[in-house]
């Protein structure tokens, strides 16, 4: 929501899927959040906009994140996810918190002279977001397609459908902290139900079977109720 300071942070990190995936250095970044909307396209699929004001990590002032499902639908006509695509960060020199730099120094074997070697290796952070994991296009390589990142592919269209389905529409609620309440007295409702999937007894099944088929049955007198056209 445009307008109060900090909104959309504070919603995020209300969240518990998104509170474990952003760092002290994320939350200087999203403080300049401005705002998160939701829109569906021609093809099937829906698009997440982030809305920032100027700031000194990078030069975007909109990051979307699209999922696309696939053409055909799924069994039962449910759409079926198929991949994600986010957009390029461009990181002001010095400011991609996507990153961490290792400085190791390294030894010559014969001059016994040592150098200094920075590299840039992967760094936890809320905007890997926009860097979606890929799934192999190949059949083969699918199928051997390790568990890891099996769960990060499952992981990313969750975060996605949370944004879509829950944060964005109860904004306001995630940003008081009253729709993790609701979650959690959901839970507990649950909680004080236990589910019982052993089978009826033979009495009970045949008692059920005497009631249905005189719910079923109509009195002698009784017409047969009659089709109205409206």
């Amino acid at each position: 929501m445009i307008g109060i300071p900090e909104f959309w942070l504070t919603a995020l990190k209300s969240h518990p899927h998104f509170a474990d995936i952003i760092t002290e250095k994320d939350e200087e970044a999203l403080k300049h959040l401005a705002d998160i909307r939701m829109s569906y396209f021609d093809k099937p699929g829906f698009r997440l906009e982030f809305e920032f004001s100027p700031n000194e990590f990078f030069t975007n002032t909109l990051l979307t994140k699209t999922y696309f499902y696939q053409d055909e639908p799924g069994y039962g006509g449910d759409f079926v996810y198929d991949h994600a695509e986010g957009t390029k960060i461009d990181w002001k020199e010095g400011k991609d918190i996507s990153v961490t730099v290792e400085t190791k120094k390294q030894r010559h074997k014969g001059t016994n002279k040592t150098r200094v070697v920075k590299k840039t290796v992967p760094a936890e952070t809320f905007f890997s977001f926009f860097a979606p994991p890929v799934a192999p296009e190949d059949e083969d390589d699918e199928e051997e397609m390790d568990e890891d990142l099996d769960e990060k592919l499952e992981a990313d269209y969750g975060l996605g459908e949370e944004l879509k389905d829950s944060i964005i529409p109860r904004a306001v609620d995630w940003f008081t902290g009253k729709a993790l309440q609701y979650q959690d007295q959901g839970d507990q409702y649950d909680d004080d139900f236990e589910y019982d999937d052993e089978e009826l007894d033979e009495d009970d099944d045949e008692d059920d079977d005497e009631d249905d088929d005189d719910n079923e049955l109509p009195a002698k007198d009784e017409k047969a109720p009659e089709c109205k056209q409206q």
